[in-house]
């Protein structure tokens, strides 16, 4: 099992108030650690699960992370909230038999270009 994951980013600031937008609607909570910085926790234990960090020294390479969600109006209101937040579309919500028969997925571009999803499956 993960335990976290680490999500290298260009603007710590900006990328806090996006991720705070996009994750309410799947069950996060934004955290502000002054040793590790901003993380986001899904509320069962609190525990850090997934850590945005500022990459200043070199370019950020986009990478792909999916989140669970209980049912299909979680990942509309993820959607939205990306959108809302100033991410970018890369996949409306709906099913993606392609995945599986019961998968429904929605997928946004954070301000970095990667490609955040929220599932249920």
């Amino acid at each position: 099992m993960i335990d976290h994951i680490v999500l290298f980013v260009s603007d710590a600031a900006r990328s806090a108030d996006f991720y705070e937008k996009l994750l309410a609607p799947v069950g996060y909570e934004r955290k502000d650690d002054p040793e590790i910085g901003t993380f986001f926790s899904n509320g069962e234990d609190g525990d850090l699960i997934f850590l945005i960090v500022p990459r200043d020294d070199q370019p950020v390479q986009p990478v792909h992370v999916a989140f669970r969600a209980h049912n299909e109006d979680e990942v509309k209101a993820f959607y939205e909230a990306g959108l809302a937040a100033g991410g970018t579309d890369n996949g409306a919500p709906g099913p993606r038999p392609n995945y599986g028969p019961t998968y429904y997925a929605a997928f946004i571009h954070d301000p970095d270009g990667n490609n955040i999803e929220a599932k249920i499956s």
